[in-house]
């Protein structure tokens, strides 16, 4: 495997012109790893030139105009580079599903069955996750059927008999004074 790089398309590209670190991410929840980061000669001695030519100016300035243009020629091949050592490093974080070929993290892979969780999920968990259904789908059920309240809904609100400003549930009226509740029952007419 000298030469190739085991990851194709579940890592991302976080390199900068100080150099090289890549991000590789599980296929089935995503999750991810960094690889360390490692520094870029040809950036550190081109940042070095640049802060020269800014100083100096004149020759220091054709020079780092060409250590530029020398960076981008070589820097194809140091990121590859720098891509190989980074999976490598990161690799034994991972596991190939020999059926699906997909790169999963630990947490991901079904050990006893040698297989990614999308292929053979991990028994005990999807046990209990149905488990968890079941019991949210009995607790609905009987929220249904139960009789939650009886009564009249309908709004109401308390108002003062002298100015008929709104009391809500206090003995006097706030705005007049006047003593609020009643003095016989609405339904029977008892005092």
């Amino acid at each position: 495997m000298a030469g190739f790089t085991p990851f194709t398309d579940n890592y991302s590209d976080l390199s900068d012109q100080h150099g090289y670190q890549f991000e590789f991410r599980c296929d089935v929840c995503g999750s991810g790893y960094k690889s360390e980061f490692h520094r870029s000669a040809l950036g550190t001695a081109g940042t070095l030139l640049s802060g020269a030519t800014s100083l100096l100016g004149g020759v220091f300035g054709q020079a780092s105009q060409v250590a530029g243009t020398a960076r981008d020629v070589t820097d194809r091949g140091a990121r590859d580079e720098a891509l190989k050592k980074a999976a490598n490093e990161i690799m034994p974080l991972f596991k190939q599903c020999p059926r699906c070929h997909n790169w999963v993290d630990e947490t991901c892979w079904n050990e006893q069955r040698q297989l990614c969780v999308n292929d053979a999920p991990k028994l005990a968990t999807e046990m209990e996750a149905t488990r968890a259904a079941v019991e949210i789908d009995q607790m609905r059920t009987a929220m249904q059927s139960e009789k939650v309240f009886s009564g009249d809904t309908s709004v109401r609100s308390t108002v003062c008999s002298n100015c008929g400003k709104p009391v809500g549930s206090e003995k006097f009226c706030s705005n007049c004074g006047t003593p609020v509740g009643a003095s016989k029952c609405a339904n029977c007419g008892a005092d």
